[in-house]
């Protein structure tokens, strides 16, 4: 416990879901948050859940995909707690259409979201980070960066090249004292793999490609993110953790 205790983190996505575990477990472990999101009402049931942990927490509305409202975000942070020393990249948009029907506002928007939405979280919390040569940024990613689903090809994309801009992101701010990292997750029952699992046979056949045997849940991912979130981490940048139950290893 207490393994980021005094530590401040912005944590993106946390209305449900694995963001909701990340913001919940950084809690526990004493961490001061900003955790935000496009959906209010879920954002609030996750900051409550996080003050029944002890945490300090605020929230606020934040889409990705403006400028304006990241920083605002970062400036929530800056003015409530000083600093900013951990950002979680965590929001992400799944259009689930087969590329012979996919639209092109689907992939840009997939794109924005999941990837552009990390840079420009990342850019509002830099100044922070650089002056004070200390940071640990974190985007959650995918097994789909690596390996293809089928009828994800937009999601596919933009959590390829959020797994490149996280290696770039190390080169570049390594000198800084910054760790950029990232998670991706497998087979996680979430939100948005409800349908996947709609029904019995289906989930059989998602369990039979993963060599634990299981299903993951958002708080496996939890744990990766907050080991890399540590001093613990310190030496690790530019790497994905994937967190699959061994699913990518047999591709």
């Amino acid at each position: 416990m207490n393994r980021i205790e005094n530590k401040v983190a912005i944590v993106t996505g946390a209305a449900s879901g694995i963001g909701r575990a990340i913001a919940i477990l950084f809690a526990k472990e004493g961490a001061r948050q900003v955790i935000s999101d496009v959906n209010m009402e879920g954002l609030a049931e996750t900051a409550a859940l996080c003050a029944a942990e002890g945490g300090q927490v605020k929230h606020v509305h934040c889409d990705v995909s403006s400028t304006d409202e990241v920083e605002a975000m970062a400036d929530l942070c800056l003015s409530s707690y000083g600093t900013i020393d951990i950002l979680i990249n965590n929001p992400g948009f799944n259009p689930f259409a087969p590329f012979i029907v996919a639209q092109e506002d689907e992939i840009l928007k997939a794109l924005d979201i999941g990837c552009v939405g990390a840079f420009r979280c990342s850019k509002a919390v830099l100044p922070t980070m650089t002056d004070k040569n200390y940071g640990k940024i974190v985007n959650i990613t995918s097994i789909m960066s690596v390996i293809a689903g089928r009828g994800q090809s937009s999601y596919n994309a933009s959590k390829g090249a959020l797994k490149m801009l996280t290696q770039g992101m190390a080169l570049d701010l390594a000198p800084y004292g910054i760790n950029v990292n990232a998670v991706g997750p497998g087979m996680i029952r979430t939100g948005m793999t409800r349908d996947l699992f709609a029904n019995k046979e289906r989930e059989e056949w998602f369990i039979s490609k993963i060599p634990m045997g299981r299903l993951g849940v958002p708080e496996d991912i939890a744990h990766a993110v907050l080991f890399l979130s540590t001093d613990e981490a310190a030496f690790v940048t530019g790497t994905t953790l994937f967190v699959d139950g061994g699913q990518i290893a047999t591709a």
